[in-house]
């Protein structure tokens, strides 16, 4: 993967962006980044400016870039760096579409580069928000067929679910005893829904690290977190060998109604997700180490058992 350039980081912290770019263009086909008004001063203004016209100097006609990853790809990964940092980031986007699509090569390889970055899983800089401004991007680019649209479409609907902020969808677990548990029933603070394989060797191993992390393990002594694990592909021989905590609800989806009827996006698991007391979602798809930040961040376990003063 390509690494984040910090020269625009810089550009973004008022340093002189004519610099910058001056010292690029001593270079030939070297990425050029525009040349932001010494009157903007406020990085936030800094940043939707340099978003908008990120893309100023950059030849989409020149195909010869596209085997140019130094140049293209780069400059691609850096601009996605910026977009956290200003509110215009569905219009950056959308230029950066409208520009690529003076020709069908161009405009394929910035998707697949989308993809690769922000849909992939096991992308580190994977972000489902962003891509969701990308798919929007597509849908509304007039360049792309009919045809073109569809797995766009097909991917929005997919993203929209289970959002931060939704209320998570309701579905039923079959526990080991028998009994059926549902997600809306479980009380609690916090619920961390695990979904897995237990075939699954990256389930396995985050099994192992949840069952060792002592932020979950402190949250599920004091009662304030719940965790369901769930097997997603229904009550298979490894799901009936595989042990589980016992302070875990431990059950699978019978029918694979979660998968079948795509109810959450699991296109790759294993997959956490943080819900608050309402079943609202706190943390989608999350990574573990996202989820432990969080809750160490937010101090969860330490308010338990704060007196107030």
């Amino acid at each position: 993967m390509k690494m984040l350039n910090h020269t625009f980081f810089a550009c973004l912290l008022g340093m002189s962006l004519v610099s910058c770019s001056h010292a690029q263009q001593q270079k030939t086909k070297e990425f050029r980044l525009p040349d932001v008004p010494v009157t903007l001063t406020a990085p936030e203004d800094r940043a939707a400016y340099l978003s908008l016209h990120y893309w100023d100097h950059f030849d989409f006609a020149d195909t010869s870039l596209i085997s140019r990853p130094e140049i293209t790809e780069q400059a691609f990964v850096d601009f996605l760096g910026i977009l956290p940092y200003t509110d215009r980031a569905q219009a950056a986007i959308d230029t950066l579409f409208r520009r690529a699509a003076t020709g069908q090569e161009m405009l394929y390889h910035f998707i697949g580069l989308s993809d690769k970055y922000l849909y992939e899983p096991n992308s580190p800089m994977h972000d489902e928000e962003l891509h969701i401004l990308v798919l929007r991007a597509l849908l509304d680019n007039p360049c792309l067929s009919d045809t073109d649209k569809i797995r766009p479409r097909y991917l929005l609907e997919i993203a929209m679910k289970n959002r931060p902020g939704d209320v998570a969808a309701d579905f039923t677990v079959t526990c080991r005893d028998g009994r059926r548990r549902q997600l809306s029933g479980i009380k609690a603070d916090y619920v961390l829904v695990y979904f897995n394989d237990p075939d699954c060797e990256d389930c396995r191993r985050v099994k192992e690290l949840l069952s060792l992390s002592p932020v979950v393990n402190g949250l599920l002594e004091s009662g304030r977190l719940k965790l369901l694990s769930v097997c997603v592909e229904g009550k298979t021989p490894a799901w009936e060998k595989a042990d589980f905590l016992k302070s875990w609800i431990d059950g699978y989806d019978e029918g694979q109604r979660l998968t079948r009827e795509q109810v959450y996006d699991l296109k790759a698991i294993p997959a956490l997700y943080l819900l608050d007391a309402g079943k609202r979602v706190i943390l989608k798809d999350a990574s573990l180490e996202r989820l432990e930040a969080w809750l160490s961040e937010n101090n969860i376990l330490r308010k338990k058992y704060e007196r107030p003063r």
